[in-house]
């Protein structure tokens, strides 16, 4: 049968007709949407591979940054620490002066009610000196009007009585001049 197969392939070979794939002629727009998708992928192709040499970089870069904030946080570790320490007697601080605030607190308190007592006492003393004061001025003015009156009194006598003394030595000197009589001339 092989045979036979082979026999049937060698009649039918002259008669064979070799084909070849030729492309068809393309346009104008083909030919630029051609040209234009082979720039498009160089263009791509050539971005992935900056994008790969930029990712590279940027690990260099960083490892590098990486190093340097290593070496910040030895040099800040110290400062940290003292910071923490500060903090920690900011912190003991505040508590004594909330302890002493408390206390003063008490203090306060205390003074106050015995700044108040002190005081309503001492309105209660003024009071009683003002009723005495008013008291006093009361008979100052009973003793001062009586003293006026004294005064008047005693004013008139002594003026009545030199007038009186004037009179006995001008009738002394002159006994014409009676009690009737009185002198017009002084």
């Amino acid at each position: 049968m092989l045979i036979f197969q082979l026999a049937a392939g060698a009649a039918t070979a002259t008669d064979t007709v070799l084909v070849r794939a030729v492309p068809p002629l393309r346009t104008t727009f083909e030919q630029i949407v051609f040209v234009a998708s082979g720039l498009t992928s160089l263009l791509a192709l050539l971005l992935c591979v900056l994008a790969v040499l930029t990712l590279l970089a940027m690990r260099t870069g960083a490892a590098a940054l990486q190093a340097e904030v290593t070496k910040l946080l030895v040099e800040l570790r110290p400062l940290a620490q003292e910071a923490a320490a500060a903090a920690k007697e900011v912190r003991q601080v505040a508590a004594q002066v909330q302890e002493m605030v408390a206390d003063s607190k008490a203090t306060v308190t205390t003074v106050n009610t015995t700044v108040r007592a002190s005081v309503e006492s001492l309105g209660e003393r003024v009071q009683e000196v003002s009723e005495t004061v008013g008291r006093v001025t009361k008979m100052a003015e009973g003793i001062a009007t009586a003293a006026a009156g004294a005064a008047g009194a005693a004013a008139g006598f002594v003026f009545g009585g030199r007038r009186r003394k004037r009179r006995r030595e001008e009738e002394a000197e002159d006994p014409d001049l009676g009690d009737d009589e009185v002198d017009e001339t002084r």
